[in-house]
């Protein structure tokens, strides 16, 4: 019981009671949390923009047992630039959702913290949407425990297949190599150095199927068509 200074991203929101939300916040220090924030759905809020989805801020909660309640914020960033892009969209969903279904709440990760910091600035920039989702796919992947396995070869076809863990030389889906060296690179490099390279759709099929065959889980087949119908608007 008492109070916690961290910081933090809100990852989703949703209404509570008559005048509340509930604020789903990734943390420098505690990883995922749910807090209330109060009286931000009254239509003389000050407050209310701070229950945004993908804001960064500083907050000052109050903790009894297991609930939190926020009490003070700080806006540090809202991501305007970013959100300025409707093609980002389906990168804030891919967030949202991964964070939200394989990501245990109070248990820290730096790594995911600063990756979804990282990712959310970088598409700031324009036409760098589909790079940003697959880096960020491939290295929370990485930080669960579950990299993509790529092999060392210079002869053979090379095949996907999610069982195998990624990349393998017997059977799966049949890709081209430079699929795997894109990946490569994406693993090696800082975000801000990466560009856009005409792969990004097929990297994410691949992704997809990956994610897919080592959860099965129904809720994101259920998302994986809700982004289908987004793409075809």
């Amino acid at each position: 019981m008492g109070y916690v200074a961290l910081k933090g991203i809100v990852i989703s929101t949703r209404p509570y009671r008559e005048k509340d939300r509930i604020l789903t916040i990734f943390t420098d220090q505690l990883g995922k949390i749910r807090a209330k924030m109060r009286s931000v759905r009254s239509a003389n809020s000050k407050r209310s923009g701070l229950s945004d989805e993908f804001i960064y801020q500083k907050f000052l909660l109050y903790r009894k047992g297991d609930f939190f309640t926020i009490t003070e914020t700080e806006l540090i960033s809202a991501f305007i630039e970013a959100k300025s892009h409707i093609e980002n969209y389906l990168t804030f969903l891919y967030i949202k959702e991964l964070a939200t279904l394989f990501t245990s709440f109070e248990q820290e990760d730096i790594r995911i913290f600063n990756l979804i910091l990282e990712t959310l600035n970088f598409l700031r920039r324009d036409g760098v949407s589909e790079v940003a989702t697959v880096y960020f796919i491939l290295h929370f992947l990485r930080y669960l425990g579950n990299p993509i396995k790529t092999i060392n070869t210079e002869n053979g076809d090379i095949f996907f297949d999610a069982s195998e863990g990624g990349f393998t030389l017997k059977e799966g889906i049949k890709v081209k190599r430079e699929i795997m060296d894109e990946i490569v690179v994406l693993y090696d490099n800082d975000i801000k150095d990466i560009t856009q390279s005409g792969n990004e759709k097929l990297i994410l099929n691949l992704l997809n199927n990956f994610i897919f065959y080592h959860t099965n889980s129904r809720h994101f087949v259920e998302f994986l068509e809700t982004i289908r119908k987004i793409a075809n608007i």
